[in-house]
């Protein structure tokens, strides 16, 4: 896979929200390139954010919106990403930064293990891995 695309939720346009994905204003959509380019591929408006957040519904709501999609990319280990890990081809991370080029420099740097569990889910295997990105303190 030469080629990941991502989902960061937002609230703004510039930093990842702080909040669960599901409840940011929009999703920023990027592909980031194995050669360590990336390119914004435009900004969906989360059309379910008012949906009850403890109903799975919205968790199915928020993947049928960013279907096109491999990486989820968030602030929290909510317990909707810990099913999405468990159940679906979607492959959740957490990072620690917050302005959104910092996040993708980190998806950048671990493309290659992103690579490979993005692949893995494409053929079918779940499991409940979720990377951490950020500072190592």
């Amino acid at each position: 896979m030469q080629k990941l695309r991502v989902c960061i939720g937002s609230n703004d346009g510039e930093n990842i929200a702080s909040t669960h994905m599901g409840d940011t204003s929009f999703f920023a959509i990027y592909d980031i390139f194995s050669s360590g380019e990336h390119s914004f591929i435009e900004q969906r408006k989360n059309l379910v954010k008012t949906l009850d957040h403890a109903k799975s519904d919205k968790m199915k709501a928020v993947l049928d919106l960013i279907s096109d999609v491999q990486i989820l990319v968030a602030q929290q280990r909510s317990p909707n990403f810990v099913r999405i890990a468990k159940k679906t081809r979607y492959q959740p991370v957490i990072v620690t930064e917050t302005e959104i080029p910092a996040v993708i420099s980190l998806l950048q740097a671990e493309f290659d293990s992103l690579s490979d569990l993005a692949k893995k889910r494409l053929q079918g295997e779940f499991f409940d891995t979720i990377p951490e990105l950020g500072i190592s303190r």
